[in-house]
C-alpha cells in the first residue's frame, strides 16, 4: 500500500507545490510510481509543472460529482513515466476525506507514494487529508509569518493524529547573512517546532522548471536537495549538510 505524504504551509507563497512536485520527480525517477492529488481546488499549478495542462479532460471537481472515473482523472506527466497527476478542480469545490480515502482504496495498491499536496492555511482540506496521512511535511520559508504559519500547520497535524511531521525548509538563501531578520536556520526549526528534514535553495532555474512544465536540471543546485529529501522519507541517514 502506498505511502501517503501530506505537504502543508501555513502561509501561501512558500514553495509548497514545488515541494509536492519537485519530491513526486525524485521519486518517480528512481522508479517509484507516485500520484500526485492536488487539492486546492480553484488554484492549480501542478498541471503546468508538470506539461499536461493541455491534457486534462477531468479533474478532482469530476470525480467528487460522479462525472468520470477516479482513473480518467490520472495524467501521466510526458517526462516522467513514472509519475501521473490528479489536478485539482478548476472551480472551488469541497475536498472531504471521503473522496481521499475513495482514491487511495482505489489506486493505493498502483503507487509507492501518494502525494496530497494541500491548499495554504489550515482550513477544512488539511483536516480532511491530515486523517489520510502517514507522513506530514509543512513548508516555510525564512520569514517570520511562514514560521508561525508551519507552527500552526504542524499542530493541527498533530491534533488529527499525523504522528510523523517534518520540516522543509524552501526558498533558502545560499548566505547566511541574506536571512535577516532570521539569525539562522535554528530559529526556523525552534519557531515551527518541527524536525527538519530538507532544505531548498533559492534558485530562479527551480521556479523556471516549475513554470515550464520540465524537470528540473540535474545540474541544478536543488536537484540533488530533492533527491535527498526522498531518500530521507525512504528511511535512509543522510546528513543535512548546509553551505
Amino acid at each position: 500500500m502506498a505511502k501517503i505524504i501530506l505537504v502543508a504551509s501555513g502561509k501561501g507563497g512558500v514553495g509548497k507545490s514545488t515541494v509536492s512536485a519537485l519530491l513526486g520527480e525524485a521519486f518517480a525517477f528512481k522508479k517509484s510510481p507516485v500520484l500526485l492529488l492536488e487539492l486546492d481546488s480553484g488554484l492549480r499549478s501542478l498541471d503546468v509543472a508538470l506539461g499536461v495542462s493541455e491534457h486534462v479532460l477531468f479533474d478532482m471537481g469530476d470525480i467528487i460529482r460522479g462525472s468520470c472515473e477516479t482513473k480518467d482523472a490520472i495524467i501521466n506527466c510526458p517526462f516522467c513515466p513514472d509519475l501521473s497527476l490528479i489536478a485539482a478542480a478548476a472551480k472551488p469545490v469541497a475536498v472531504t476525506e471521503e473522496t481521499i480515502r475513495k482514491i487511495i482504496g482505489e489506486f493505493g495498491n498502483y503507487y509507492e507514494f501518494i502525494i496530497l499536496d494541500c491548499p495554504a492555511g489550515i482550513g477544512p482540506e488539511l483536516e480532511n487529508a491530515a486523517k489520510c496521512a502517514d507522513l506530514g511535511l509543512v513548508v516555510a520559508t525564512p520569514d517570520p509569518s511562514s514560521i508561525r504559519g508551519a507552527r500552526a500547520a504542524g499542530n493541527l497535524l498533530s491534533s488529527f493524529g499525523v504522528k510523523e511531521r517534518r520540516l522543509v525548509i524552501e526558498r533558502c538563501p545560499l548566505k547566511a547573512k541574506k536571512l535577516s531578520p532570521i539569525k539562522n536556520l535554528d530559529e526556523i526549526i525552534d519557531g515551527s517546532e518541527l524536525q527538519l528534514i530538507g532544505v531548498i535553495w533559492e534558485d530562479p532555474a527551480t521556479r523556471d522548471s516549475m513554470d515550464s512544465g520540465e524537470p528540473l536540471d540535474d545540474s541544478n543546485t536543488n536537484y540533488e536537495c530533492f533527491r535527498a529529501l526522498s531518500e530521507r522519507i525512504r528511511g535512509k541517514n543522510i546528513p543535512l549538510g548546509f553551505k
